[in-house]
């Protein structure tokens, strides 16, 4: 049996198309995808269409939704927090697309040749990764106290996430954590698209990680075609930086200032 573990696609519509023709040719038996995948960018139509395509091909791919999913909610209540720029992706979106969104579970609980794995977007309110850098995450290292804790109350063998756009593959009390990075944001200083081979055999699981080219400048193209520069321009540009950097530069401007005023 052999997986593909798809995560944290944030609107990056051209790198999650590439990284499908990729998956296109490992011969894969089935997808799990992982959360995020609005909200991120100018591509949030786009993207969401090729995952009710990849719905639509095989029953056999499991689609969570994720956190950034969930802005649906308190845009649909108006909340006075939600950035413009969401406000206008989620009216882009349509009732279909915004229906299939509001339909994907939090989680789903499976077996797969006796191992019991548990999908979801964030396993716990315990961080799993130790924060050792803002922006360069991949400096960051598992949370190996907090894995502990997390894996007591664990009831599958396997935990798979999104989340935090990095890789993990951890065994920890005799539970599996696995994360696949990011296929449109990573946060590990390799701008490449990015996901995870997850492959059973015999009750034995083994993980690869998968890095995938994609063309980043049309990304940019889009961004600027869709007026995102001049009317969420701070927005625009931690987004593009973060993307072509695989640097967080998103929520960090307090941490930027800080750093800048120590110089």
């Amino acid at each position: 049996m052999r997986i593909a573990l798809v995560a944290d696609i944030h609107s990056n519509y051209f790198a999650f198309e590439a990284v499908l023709k990729d998956i296109d040719n490992r011969e894969i038996d089935k997808i799990f995808f992982l959360g995020d995948y609005v909200f991120g960018g100018y591509a949030s139509n786009e993207t969401v269409d090729l995952l009710m395509h990849c719905q639509n091909q095989s029953q056999k791919h499991l689609i969570i939704s994720g956190n950034i999913d969930k802005l649906i909610t308190p845009i649909e209540e108006n909340a006075d927090w939600i950035y413009p720029v969401n406000k206008q992706i989620y009216n882009e979106l349509g009732i279909k697309r915004i229906s299939f969104l509001k339909s994907l579970p939090e989680n789903i609980l499976i077996e797969e040749e006796g191992i019991s794995i548990y999908l979801c977007h964030n396993p716990s309110e315990i961080e799993v990764f130790t924060l050792v850098d803002s922006l360069r995450r991949e400096h960051n290292i598992p949370n190996m106290r907090g894995l502990v804790e997390i894996s007591d109350d664990m009831k599958s063998d396997v935990c798979i996430f999104g989340h935090y756009h990095l890789f993990m593959d951890e065994k920890v009390n005799g539970k599996r954590f696995i994360c696949p990075s990011s296929v449109g944001m990573p946060f590990n200083g390799d701008p490449r698209a990015q996901y995870m081979i997850l492959d059973i055999c015999e009750g034995n699981i083994s993980t690869s990680r998968q890095y995938v080219e994609y063309d980043k400048l049309k990304l940019i193209e889009g961004f600027d075609k869709k007026g995102y520069f001049e009317k969420y321009d701070n927005w625009s540009m931690n987004m593009i930086t973060t993307i072509l950097t695989a640097h967080n530069y998103i929520g960090t401007q307090d941490f930027r200032r800080q750093a800048h005023s120590g110089d």
